[in-house]
């Protein structure tokens, strides 16, 4: 079993919130998912039935094993791990939230406002995912109602457990000086691994952010504009590719999404101070040593 994936298109709402569900989906997880986010109105529930791995929120990792649960909200950036002898088989349902009455919201306002949190199950949220998987597998004229019936109590239970855990290690809500602080470790990884044809549009997608604020964010976080910050990782990516001898230098350049190796090997020596084949002469000779 690779995964199994059920849509759904009635939103509704509960308190306060309309909830618009997206996907549940069972899978074994491959052993990388990288680290990214979603919409500012995006809920993601994740259960772990059995495998081993980890989560990684914000820079730092917990573990995940067999009834692990836990919840990413608006903005926070996760990335998933998990062993390739003993993967997670991970049920994960994604739903947007959205606060429509607040004076209404009451309890439930829990829900919404809890934008990570991460603890054992204990059989509170697992019978209702897999009654609402069982529901979807073998759908009949009442699926429809019958799956909002389950995903109503899927969020009352959650509120349930935000509150009566309000010391749970994960459990916060973001604010914007969060919000910048756990960008960077995606803008990081974004610069790192897909800087060769990377737009400022491409990333401030990424980012959930406008042009105009991811601007502003690269400035007041790394003092840099986003086309400082790519000539920067491209140049690291050309000096990482250069130190060994298995690419040449035409093809580092076309892999780095330069138009020419004239024009790369310009920009390197303007960056590093020395051409594109003396630097790998240097590098090679220094590891030879």
């Amino acid at each position: 079993m690779r995964y199994e994936t059920y849509g759904f298109s009635n939103s509704f709402t509960i308190g306060g919130l309309r909830i618009t569900p997206v996907h549940l989906r069972r899978e074994a997880l491959q052993p990388v998912i990288a680290a990214h986010q979603h919409s500012n109105i995006s809920y993601e529930i994740h259960y772990s039935q059995r495998g081993s791995g980890n989560v990684v929120i914000d820079g730092k990792t917990h573990p995940v094993e067999a009834d692990t649960l836990y919840v990413t909200g608006p903005y926070i950036i996760h990335q998933q791990n998990c062993s390739e002898s003993d993967p997670v088989i991970e049920y994960c349902l994604y739903l947007d939230c959205e606060i429509v009455n607040r004076t209404r919201a009451g309890a439930l306002d829990i829900f919404p406002k809890t934008h990570f949190w991460m603890g054992q199950d204990g059989g509170r949220l697992f019978p209702l995912l897999e009654a609402l998987m069982e529901e979807n597998r073998a759908p009949s004229v009442d699926t429809a109602e019958m799956s909002e019936a389950i995903l109503r109590q899927i969020i009352v239970t959650l509120s349930r457990i935000y509150r009566n855990d309000p010391q749970q290690q994960g459990a916060r809500s973001s604010s914007l000086s969060d919000t910048k602080s756990a960008l960077r470790p995606l803008i990081d990884d974004v610069f790192c691994y897909q800087c060769s044809n990377l737009t400022l549009s491409q990333l401030a997608n990424m980012l959930n952010l406008s042009v105009r604020q991811t601007q502003r964010l690269l400035q007041e976080s790394y003092g840099k504009t986003f086309s400082q910050k790519l000539t920067e990782a491209k140049m690291a990516s050309a000096a990482h590719l250069l130190s060994t001898d298995k690419l040449s230098i035409t093809e580092i350049s076309e892999r780095l999404g330069f138009s020419s190796i004239e024009y790369f090997s310009t920009q390197f020596h303007k960056f590093m101070h020395v051409s594109p084949r003396e630097y790998r002469r240097s590098a090679i000779a220094n590891r030879e040593k």
